[in-house]
């Protein structure tokens, strides 16, 4: 068994190919947010793998990109 991510950690849903941020568990289920912002999904937490160094650089600068252009009313 693959231990919890803490949250704030970028994970990878292998399941869905998608790529977020861990919340919380709820229910047995991951609760992850996309990088960026909207509504968070749920993940078995076996299809759920932290995501490389290079992607999460990645969508920490995508999420940094997303909250200036929010910011700028963009």
């Amino acid at each position: 068994m693959q231990p919890v991510p803490e949250v704030g950690d970028l994970v990878r849903d292998t399941a869905t190919g998608r790529v977020g941020f861990y919340v919380d568990t709820v229910s047995g289920r991951f609760l992850i947010r996309p990088v960026n912002g909207g509504c968070a999904w749920e993940a078995e937490p076996v299809d759920v793998q932290l995501a490389t160094p290079m992607r999460e650089l990645r969508a920490r600068a995508a999420e940094i990109n997303a909250r200036s252009r929010r910011s700028l009313g963009g």
